[in-house]
Formats: structure tokens, sequence, C-alpha cells
């Protein structure tokens, strides 16, 4: 009988916490930074730059044509005319075009666009290396990108309610909100790491403090 109560007493000496929990140990949970995850956003804020700079760019090209030949009317007509019973004219739709150029929507998208990819494409590059000022110029463009992008498709809407009817008026007006989800999802994914206590912690510079997690044995060992 005393034999197996020292045993006892041995097993019960060797399962405590302080000698089995390590001391980066949070919440019973191991402390490690997290290098996968902003390197994973990273990957797909970059993807997500060449869109931008692509429709950038789309939009330059549309601001700078005067006219649109009929062949590109033509074939941007046929599927909208072939679902509506009001049928959109070329004259119509080049008259949406000039009024779109006029009020500045297309150019107005196109340079926020442009200067929101390029933040987004350089954050993506400091993030993937995984430098603290990386979530910061993805997030900053974000931010451009969204509300010169809702701003100029607005304006493009406005043109298109005076000069076009059916499909058309549904996808320009779709696209404001598109744009803006897009770029609100931009921003949310570039400013994870620098939400996330681990990512924060995995980041390298001097632009916000590196997070110290506490564990919470240790926390109410000092308070007693």
């Amino acid at each position: 009988m005393t034999e197996k109560q020292f045993d006892f007493s041995i097993i019960m000496e060797d399962e405590s916490p302080s000698s089995s929990v390590p001391k980066d140990v949070w919440g019973g949970i191991p402390i490690k930074e997290d290098k996968k995850g902003p390197k994973t956003i990273a990957m797909l804020l970059f993807l997500g730059a060449i869109l931008i700079l692509f429709q950038s760019y789309q939009d330059f090209l549309l601001h700078s044509a005067e006219d649109i030949s009929d062949e590109e009317v033509e074939t941007l007509l046929e599927t909208p005319n072939s679902q509506s019973d009001v049928q959109i004219t070329e004259e119509q739709y080049q008259q949406f075009h000039d009024d779109a150029r006029d009020s500045n929507g297309f150019i107005i998208r196109a340079i926020g666009l442009g200067i929101a990819g390029f933040l987004v494409l350089v954050g993506s590059i400091n993030t993937f290396r995984l430098k603290q000022t990386g979530p910061v110029i993805s997030t900053t463009g974000a931010a451009i990108g969204l509300i010169s992008g809702v701003y100029g498709s607005q304006l493009i809407r406005l043109a298109s309610d005076a000069n076009l009817s059916g499909a058309l008026l549904l996808t320009y007006e779709i696209f404001v909100y598109l744009c803006g989800v897009c770029m609100f999802v931009c921003g949310a994914f570039a400013a994870l790491p620098m939400i996330n206590a681990r990512a924060r912690k995995a980041m390298k510079g001097n632009f916000w403090e590196n997070v110290e997690l506490i564990n919470p044995d240790e926390v109410n060992e000092s308070e007693e």
C-alpha cells in the first residue's frame, strides 16, 4: 500500500502544470509566428493588383477614344439587344460613350485604379518579404481604389441612365457595386497581417511594435 501511494505521488509531481507547460506556450498553445499566412495574402494581392491595373488601362483607352468603331458597338450591343424588346441603337451607345467621357468617369476611374494597382503591387511585394510597410501600402491603395472606382463608376452609370436601357443599365449599375466590393475585399485582405497577432509577430520593421503574447498562467502567478 505504501509503494502504491509513493508511485502515485511521483506521477502527480511529474504531471504538474509548472513542469509540463513550456514557457513559450500561451493558453496551452505554442506561440509561433505565422510567415506562411502573409506570404499567401501577398500572392493574392499581387494577382489582384494586376487585374486592377488592367482595368485602369481599359478605362484609359475608353477615355482616349473619341468614337467607338461600328464593329465594336455591334459586338457590344448584340447580346443586350437579343435579350430585350427595346433595341439600343449605335447612336445611343455612342452618345452614352461621349457623355461618360465628358463626365470624366473613365479617366477618374483610370487614374484612381492605376494608383491603387501600383500601391497594392508594391505592398504585396513588401508583404511577401514580411516587411511591415507592405500591408500599410496595400491598404492605402485599396482605399484609393475604393473611392475613385466607385465614384468613377457612378458617373458612368449616370451617363448610361440618360442614354441606354434594358440589360446594359443593370450592367453598369452592378459594376458600381462590384467595384466597391472588390476593392473592399482587397483592402480587408491587405489589412489581415496588421490584425492577426501571429502574422504581426512575423512582420519585420519598426512601423508598429511587435506583438508579445503573454501566457495567462504567468499573469495569474504574478498577481498572486
